[in-house]
């Protein structure tokens, strides 16, 4: 004797399955956005000369390069050129550093 065995679940018919993939293609509240697209992250508003320039972004900005590039920055000039984000120019007599514990920071030039 040989037995079969199988799930109680059974597949809808073919044609129910394809009005269902129909329905969700012209349903635009069913369309899932699979791709993520990063926006131009700034740092400060360029209207604002005087304003300190959101380091947070920078560094949210630099960890994102270190998991992309599988390696740390020689130092804050290859970052910049490679990092695809709008970075404000330094305060007066200030310039970008990225620390030892791979921070970004502002010291005096």
């Amino acid at each position: 004797m040989i037995f079969s065995t199988s799930c109680s679940k059974s597949k809808p018919p073919a044609t129910q399955a394809a009005v269902n993939q129909d329905s969700d293609q012209t349903n635009p509240a069913a369309t899932v956005q699979t791709s993520i697209s990063q926006p131009s992250a700034t740092a400060a508003p360029a209207d604002q000369p005087g304003a300190q320039p959101d380091l947070g972004v920078l560094n949210r900005a630099l960890i994102r390069w270190i998991v992309g590039n599988r390696r740390p920055p020689a130092n804050f000039e290859d970052f910049a050129a490679t990092a695809g984000v709008t970075i404000p120019p330094p305060p007066a007599g200030k310039k970008y550093i990225i620390a030892k514990n791979m921070h970004i920071q502002l010291v005096d030039r």
